[in-house]
């Protein structure tokens, strides 16, 4: 595991070398590594671990923090759970089938602990404003942007999609952070985008050009999808949000939440939660990640999250004063 490695180059040479000479030499220091891994460039994964990596790195003596991109929440609940990152932001949805071993996971991820909720991740299906898209059954024969690459974003629509009957009707690609671009040139008919609200890359959009967003929790419902997924639920785009979009917008969505492998030290996971929930933590987050920061309250700790806490974290939030409810119970 990487956060077993300890930085001690040319140790063993220095005292060497200052013993030949009659000099006392200072102790190295070690310091520990971590790595979390976050999502695209630019994305909203990628601001708050990005913003943490420098934040903890400054607050935890003898901790180096760093970030980690990856194509988003799936990579990184594999990455977790193998121990080649320590920490990592998932979908809610991912934390769910990844821990039980279910949809794209061929065996349970039980490395994994749940560490916080931190924001809601909403559904945004942006289409140009005077296009001939109405609704997502409107999509049959067009070319739809899914999101990034084996994103959850991605994923999240193609579960909504088959469920609805409506996967194999149209033409998916996966651009990812240049969806925007595309959007405004013709190249694709919509995108597919699920951030925290009052996301940049959905903001860009609307900058471009004048758009407009699909309702999605209507078809959700009626197709029997949130009492398919128990971890998706309604959530709504409010009016005025976006530039130029001046009407309300009903959707579905689903959690972000941190995770840590079950191996990473409870006192590390501890320190860096106390870290993160100080005021002086949250106060830098939302100043590097925007509004959609302060989501991430201790009243919401455990919004959508469905496996076993860290011990860590379960050792935090109990001296939080929170009640831990038994399937949440560190393993």
């Amino acid at each position: 595991m990487r956060f077993h490695r300890w930085l001690c180059v040319g140790a063993a040479a220095f005292f060497l070398a200052a013993g030949h000479f009659g000099v006392l030499p200072t102790p190295a220091v070690a310091q520990q590594r971590i790595t979390i891994k976050g999502g695209q460039i630019g994305g909203a994964f990628n601001r708050w671990t990005s913003a943490w990596a420098v934040f903890l790195t400054k607050e935890l003596k003898g901790i180096q923090v760093s970030s980690e991109s990856s194509t988003g929440s799936p990579e990184n609940a594999r990455a977790v759970e193998s121990g080649s990152v320590e920490m990592g932001l998932v979908f809610a949805s991912d934390l769910y089938e990844a821990y039980r071993g279910q949809g794209q996971y061929k065996k349970a991820h039980t490395n994994i602990g749940a560490l916080s909720y931190l924001f809601g991740s909403v559904g945004h299906f942006l289409v140009p404003a005077d296009g001939p898209i109405r609704s997502l059954k409107d999509i049959a024969g067009k070319t739809v942007s899914m999101g990034g690459p084996g994103s959850g974003s991605a994923k999240n629509l193609t579960l909504l999609l088959q469920q609805m009957g409506l996967w194999g009707k149209f033409t998916p690609v996966y651009l990812g952070a240049k969806s925007p671009e595309a959007l405004r040139n013709g190249k694709i008919d919509a995108f597919n985008w699920h951030p925290g609200l009052g996301n940049a890359t959905v903001r860009d959009a609307a900058t471009m050009m004048k758009i407009r967003f699909i309702d999605m929790e209507k078809p959700a419902r009626e197709s029997g999808f949130f009492d398919k997924y128990p971890y998706f639920g309604p959530m709504t785009i409010p009016a005025g949000l976006y530039p130029g979009v001046d009407i309300e917008t009903k959707t579905f969505g689903t959690g972000s939440i941190m995770i840590a492998n079950k191996k990473l030290p409870a006192d590390l996971t501890y320190r860096v939660l106390k870290a993160i929930y100080s005021d002086g933590g949250k106060k830098y987050l939302i100043s590097a990640a925007g509004g959609v920061a302060k989501q991430m309250t201790e009243e919401s700790a455990f919004n959508f999250v469905t496996v076993p806490l860290h011990p860590g974290a379960e050792r935090f939030w109990k001296e939080k004063g929170k009640t831990i409810p038994a399937e949440l119970a560190a393993k």
